[in-house]
């Protein structure tokens, strides 16, 4: 729990005016309260209560003892309220409530149960209360130098030059006893006491803001600027992207380009062997007495081939020639005859084996 620290003040030099006698009882009280505190600790083996839970059920005994008017409690543990209060550069009321105290009761009954000190409170500061039986309330007490009730304190949970010299908490007033005997009275040294502080309060709050409009700006610069950096290399990814892209289309490109010329290079040759083979074409029977047959071959284009084979040539050699003749490679093409009609698709056949003499007409036709 942060723990507030005290600090001099006029006002707390007043409470001390509190009779001998009533603080001499309190004092009495408050050791007893603490031998209890400790008899309580040791016998839920050192489990502390949830301060949450003990401000829920403190609150929820006093409003249903004294009614709904009261102003905002914060409903949470007191590191809870300190960093609430923190957030909103207000100071912090911490109200101690002793139920066994006659001023107490009077205290919330004429006092803090009323709507004008509720708009009061609720205009200017964040509200806590804990009860004196309650382990956090107890703790606040001894933290706040607690002597008589009811008791009041204002603390400052925000980090203020000359009020504050580190992050923790600072107790600056404190305020019991009598100087809450009325409504106006408790008003009026709250409002007073608070009134030395504030101008120290708003200043760090105004440092705190413009520190913040600081960090705002730079954070709204810096984030333009990393979108406009994102911004730039997506950009710039496109851009490569793209160059990649069209630098591999030109090489797909011209490697298709280089196969097509290389394959015409070595169709061209192809067909330039070939052409070597048919320079002499057969007339009549040779000497060896193999039969010749002509063939007449209708290609694709409508126009037609016509020489003369041996029968003992085969389909392939045939097909050869025809390659001779064409621009496109012969692969692509098959032969077939008329009547009967079928296609002629085993190469190595002779054309004595597929009945392609004395003469016969052949058709290309593409595959």
């Amino acid at each position: 729990m942060n723990s507030p620290s005290t600090s001099t003040s006029t006002s707390t030099s007043t409470s001390t005016s509190t009779s001998t006698s009533t603080s001499t009882s309190t004092s009495s009280n408050l050791s007893i309260w603490s031998l209890s505190y400790y008899i309580n600790l040791w016998n839920k083996q050192f489990t502390e209560p949830d301060s949450s839970e003990e401000t829920r059920k403190t609150v929820l005994r006093l409003t249903e003892r004294f009614g709904e008017t009261h102003p905002a409690f914060r409903m949470a543990s007191y590191n809870e309220a300190v960093t609430f209060a923190k957030s909103k550069f207000k100071f912090l009321i911490v109200y101690i409530h002793s139920s066994q105290h006659p001023s107490s009761n009077s205290f919330c009954k004429e006092v803090l149960f009323t709507k004008e000190f509720k708009e009061f409170i609720e205009a200017n500061y964040i509200f806590w209360v804990c009860d004196i039986s309650t382990s956090i309330g107890l703790r606040m007490c001894n933290l706040l130098e607690v002597t008589t009730f009811p008791a009041l304190s204002l603390i400052c949970c925000n980090n203020v030059p000359g009020l504050t010299s580190s992050s923790q908490p600072v107790r600056l007033e404190l305020f019991q006893g009598n100087q809450l005997s009325t409504k106006q009275s408790a008003m009026t040294i709250i409002r007073t006491s608070a009134s030395h502080y504030e101008p120290s309060l708003i200043a760090a709050k105004a440092d705190h803001d413009l520190r913040e409009q600081d960090r705002f700006i730079r954070q709204e610069q810096d984030e333009a600027f990393y979108q406009s950096l994102k911004e730039d290399q997506e950009k710039e990814r496109i851009r490569l992207e793209k160059e990649e892209q069209e630098r591999s289309e030109r090489e797909r490109e011209e490697k298709e380009e280089q196969d097509r010329i290389n394959f015409q290079r070595e169709l061209e040759e192809r067909k330039q062997r070939k052409q070597k083979l048919f320079i002499n074409e057969p007339k009549q029977k040779q000497q060896n007495g193999v039969d010749i047959t002509k063939l007449v071959i209708r290609l694709h284009d409508g126009s037609k081939l016509q020489r003369n084979f041996l029968i003992t040539d085969t389909i392939e050699f045939v097909m050869d020639f025809i390659d001779t003749h064409i621009q496109e490679p012969i692969e692509n093409y098959v032969l077939s005859t008329h009547y009967p009609k079928k296609q002629i698709s085993n190469l190595n056949s002779t054309l004595k084996e597929e009945g392609l003499y004395p003469d016969s007409v052949l058709f290309l036709s593409e595959l």
